[in-house]
C-alpha cells in the first residue's frame, strides 16, 4: 500500500498548495525530504505541510488530539487495507463513528477530513452501489466532502445512486 501513502501525502500537499518534496517509504514510516530538511512519519509530514501552508491549526487541545487520532487512523487502518475483510471492518467502524457527525473533529472540514477523503477515495470509487448504501453514513460524509472542488482536485467524482437497487428489487404496489 506504499503507493496509497505517497499518493495521499502528495494530494494533501497539493490541496494545501505546498511543495511535497521527495516522499519515500521505509518499512514502517514515510520520509519527506525538502529544503535540506527531513521529516519522518505520516502525521509529522502532514503537520509540516500545514506549517508551511501557514494554516491555523491551533484549535483547542481536544480538537487537535482528535485530528491527530484521525490522521493516525488513516495511515494505520485505511491506507493499509489489504483485503475485503479489512475494508468491511474499516467501513463498519467509520459508518458507526460518522452516524452522528457531519465532519470528523469539528463543525467544519479539517485536515482530518481531507486526509480521510484521500485515503478512502480508491475504496469508495470501487465500492458497488449496494455497499455504498450499506455504509450510508460514510457515503453521506464522503459525498459531502467531495463536493468541495479544492479537496476533490483531479479525483474522479464518486457517484452514489439508488437506480441499481430499483432495477434489482423493483417496488411492488
Amino acid at each position: 500500500m506504499t503507493v496509497n501513502i505517497i499518493k495521499c501525502l502528495s494530494q494533501i500537499a497539493s490541496y494545501l498548495k505546498v511543495n511535497p518534496g521527495k516522499i519515500t517509504l521505509e518499512p514502517n514510516f514515510a520520509i519527506r525530504s525538502f529544503n535540506n530538511t527531513v521529516t519522518t512519519g505520516f502525521v509529522s509530514i502532514i503537520l509540516q505541510f500545514l506549517k508551511e501552508a501557514s494554516c491555523d491549526i491551533n484549535g483547542n487541545n481536544i480538537e487537535m488530539a482528535e485530528i491527530r487520532q484521525w490522521l493516525e487512523y488513516c495511515v494505520v487502518y485505511v491506507l493499509n487495507v489489504e483485503n475485503v475483510q479489512n475494508i468491511e471492518q474499516v467501513m463498519k467502524e467509520l459508518d458507526t463513528l460518522l452516524s452522528s457527525k457531519t465532519y470528523l473533529a469539528s463543525f467544519e472540514a479539517t485536515i482530518a477530513d481531507v486526509t480521510l477523503f484521500y485515503s478512502l477515495h480508491n475504496i469508495m470509487a470501487n465500492l458497488p452501489y449496494l455497499d455504498k448504501e450499506k455504509y450510508l453514513s460514510v457515503s453521506r460524509w464522503f459525498d459531502n466532502i467531495q463536493q468541495d472542488d479544492s479537496i476533490r482536485q483531479k479525483n474522479k467524482m464518486v457517484t452514489f445512486s439508488t437506480n441499481y437497487l430499483t432495477c434489482k428489487a423493483p417496488a411492488k404496489h
